[in-house]
């Protein structure tokens, strides 16, 4: 999908300084980040908008300087431990989620957390607290597990089998609670239900008495990079079909809007 926005637009007191080539570079690293597997370069010019000898260039210079790395059929991925910036993807993330998030906590009035998958870990990185006195909360800052919360089962689901290994692994397989599930046969059928139906529940599996809903977000080449939740005690846990309809809805809005802004 061409973006219309290649790079964020300088502040206007030093937008004479800016150089489009940098920026162009940037938004190309970016663009590799985000996908889950690597681009050739005609995708890469096409999700661009610019020229093909223009991304060529730009790609043999990330390539020579050690930022990326080029597969035997001539497309490129993030090289390993080359310092790319994944906060920078993190905040247009957040960017993405403000107005599907206040959407959704504004109608259900329940917590509603955004979570972002990295290298070896899932992490909340917004919060919309519910008002309710009695409720389930998050913290930004947090780290998810992978295997006993909807955030961190929808998107270990979703990710590539060596990244969702990598991402038990880091975390270990903890039991918070008797609901959760530890053993290895039962936790990827898990995921091959959330595969299918595209949401994840938590229900008592993290925190007794708390039960959870979470949706993906999607970068534009399908990779899950983030996802939203909805929490709540478990006694004003009902009409879950409304819940995942509108958590869907919420990753999908989240999804075009990160697409935009890319």
């Amino acid at each position: 999908m061409k973006s219309e926005k290649k790079t964020k637009k300088p502040a206007s007191g030093v937008q004479r300084y800016y150089s489009r080539a940098i920026g162009n570079a940037l938004a190309i690293l970016e663009m590799l980040e985000m996908s889950d597997k690597p681009l050739a370069l005609a995708e890469i010019a096409r999700q661009a908008g610019l020229p093909k000898s223009s991304v060529f260039r730009t790609l043999c210079t990330l390539e020579i300087d050690g930022y990326i790395q080029r597969h035997e059929d001539d497309r490129f991925f993030i090289a390993r431990g080359a310092g790319s910036s994944p906060q920078r993807m993190v905040r247009r993330v957040v960017e993405a989620c403000e107005a599907p998030m206040k959407a959704l906590s504004q109608e259900f009035r329940e917590t509603i957390s955004l979570a972002f998958v990295f290298e070896n870990r899932i992490e909340v990185v917004a919060v919309i607290d519910s008002p309710h006195r009695v409720s389930m909360g998050n913290t930004v800052g947090d780290m998810i597990p992978p295997h006993a919360s909807s955030l961190g089962k929808c998107l270990t689901a979703l990710q590539a089998e060596a990244h969702r290994l990598r991402l038990l692994r880091a975390f270990g397989m903890v039991r918070f609670t008797p609901h959760t599930t530890t053993e290895g046969s039962a936790l990827n059928k898990e995921f091959e239900l959330v595969r299918a139906r595209g949401y994840a529940t938590d229900l008592e599996e993290s925190v007794l008495g708390g039960c959870c809903l979470s949706g993906p977000v999607f970068a534009p080449h399908g990779r899950a990079v983030a996802a939203l939740s909805i929490s709540m005690p478990k006694m004003r846990f009902a009409h879950q079909k409304r819940l995942v309809a509108a958590l869907k809805d919420a990753g999908a809005a989240a999804s075009k809007a990160l697409a935009k802004s890319l």
